[in-house]
């Protein structure tokens, strides 16, 4: 078995090993790599067996806000682990993660931060070596559309707006990972198969909120999943919205949360918001500590994540 740090040199094998793991077709791989590597520092280490791609870790170099720090810091956010179905069970990751996370530290990375499903925090809890812990488990809410909501026109569309726009009203009092209007539109408007839609609050020649959604269907019923809130009055913003899907038939909002968000006291004035007591894919915030990690990464009420932060 050979190890080596991953290129885009390496791309056609390295589509071929995601494919096979996560049931995607190789084309479908080559475009997210592509679109990876051109929006994001991606950092991989690969396992060979001779010619054949048998394992990969990788991270993206990602700007996080820490309260009281005058810029925002750098983690690795772990995505796309993968161990081709014939080489499991080796401990494979255990020994692709470490060069992954010494080259994070290396380029001023403080810590790992990731998003993990219910399988992959079984892996984090038994594998003391690979060092990463939960954090909290993300709320799952539903949200039943009042009728009659009052607010500022919001016009839906399956474009992202061409007038100039800059996210802002983030809460600078808790962590979040840090956007730029490019990164936005690289992550959302230019992702290769994913399509998501957006709700625009244009007043002007300027762009003051924008909603990122997909629509949904659960028992018949239409609805919308949000991903992500930008804009500087975000209760006028998300009623509007919200007004908006009731006119074209949406009943309902889901978002998926940390539970300390800025969204969620926000959440009630548009509907009914229950959080739901269970979920068949829950999601769990996880870090893992490099050098001087500060403490409060591992402060749960301290975060303030949305689903679209789950790459």
């Amino acid at each position: 078995m050979d190890f080596s740090f991953l290129t885009p040199e390496h791309c056609q094998p390295w589509a071929e090993l995601l494919a096979t793991s996560f049931e995607r077709t190789p084309l479908e791989m080559q475009l997210l790599l592509d679109w990876l590597q051109a929006g994001y520092r991606l950092i991989a280490f690969g396992a060979w067996d001779g010619s054949q791609l048998v394992a990969q870790y990788s991270c993206r170099l990602t700007p996080l806000h820490i309260p009281h720090r005058p810029e925002a810091a750098k983690v690795g956010m772990s995505i796309n682990m993968a161990v081709h179905p014939d080489y499991r069970g080796r401990g494979l990751i255990k020994q692709l993660a470490p060069p992954v996370y010494e080259q994070v530290a290396a380029l001023g990375g403080l810590a790992g931060v990731g998003f993990s499903n219910a399988q992959g925090v079984k892996v984090d809890q038994r594998s003391k070596s690979y060092g990463y812990q939960v954090v909290g488990k993300l709320d799952s809410t539903l949200i039943w559309i009042r009728h009659g909501l009052q607010s500022t026109p919001i016009s839906l569309s399956e474009n992202w707006p061409q007038v100039p726009f800059s996210p802002q009203a983030e809460s600078q009092t808790h962590i979040h990972f840090d956007h730029t209007p490019q990164t936005l539109y690289h992550r959302f408007a230019c992702h290769p198969f994913r399509q998501y839609q957006f709700g625009v609050w244009q007043e002007g020649d300027c762009v003051r909120g924008i909603v990122v959604y997909r629509l949904v269907r659960k028992n018949g019923v239409s609805g919308a999943a949000l991903f992500a809130v930008y804009g500087d009055d975000l209760p006028q913003l998300l009623s509007g919205w919200a007004r908006a899907l009731c006119a074209s038939g949406i009943r309902f909002i889901h978002v998926v949360t940390s539970q300390h968000s800025t969204l969620r006291p926000i959440l009630p004035s548009i509907g009914p918001a229950v959080t739901l007591p269970y979920t068949r894919s829950p999601h769990y915030l996880t870090a893992k500590a490099l050098k001087d990690t500060p403490a409060m990464l591992f402060d749960y009420p301290q975060w303030d994540c949305i689903g679209g932060d789950i790459l």
